[in-house]
């Protein structure tokens, strides 16, 4: 082996094994069943850390479960904690999935648009799934919402979806519960990130 060819093998080797490769990471936040509201008009708040900015989000998958009645209300709300104080205050907020007034809904909260489902859609429904599929620029480009096989809110499921279901900067997750009762929430959020490196020296 001359020295030349010895040298360009070394390189070649050293440019491999600094190369990062398509990588596929993910986190589950699970949010367990709140404390018993005492008064229909207590409100029971958790809030937590989405992710730290990261610019990937390739899927997002919501699960939402609970005992659905006219008078208690279940909110997932995301945005971002632009004061860092580790709360998702309500001026924060941009999009709400959850349950509000005997119906599943989806909002825009900066421009006090909210799509919910029919009635018809909610009978015996305890479990509304919301899958979301975003591009390589993290804009939406894929979303359902079904409950019992059934879709919640078939409006939404249009190419491309509206980019306000979504947004990268979001960093903060905040889910409310109001309403008496016993209670029986549940709430998953399985986020998938999806980066390609390629570093050279």
């Amino acid at each position: 082996m001359t020295f030349r060819s010895a040298t360009i093998r070394a390189l070649l080797l050293a440019v491999l094994m600094s190369a990062g490769f398509a990588a596929f990471a993910g986190r589950s936040i699970v949010v367990p069943a709140f404390p018993t509201s005492i008064f229909a008009d207590t409100e029971v708040s958790t809030n937590i850390v989405l992710h730290g900015r990261r610019t990937d989000t390739w899927k997002v998958d919501l699960h939402i479960q609970l005992a659905g009645t006219p008078t208690n209300d279940l909110e997932v709300a995301f945005g971002r904690d632009v004061n860092t104080n580790g709360v998702l205050d309500i001026e924060e907020i941009e999009t709400m999935y959850g349950w509000r007034g005997g119906r599943y809904f989806i909002e825009n909260v900066p421009a006090w648009e909210r799509i919910e489902s029919e009635a018809a859609t909610n009978a015996l429904c305890g479990v509304c799934d919301i899958h979301l599929e975003n591009n390589s620029s993290v804009v939406p480009r894929r979303f359902m919402a079904t409950c019992g096989g059934v879709a919640v809110i078939p409006e939404l499921a249009t190419t491309p979806p509206p980019a306000w279901l979504f947004r990268e900067e979001w960093d903060m997750v905040r889910v409310t519960r109001r309403g008496a009762g016993v209670p029986s929430e549940w709430v998953r959020c399985d986020i998938e990130y999806a980066s390609f490196a390629i570093r050279l020296r």
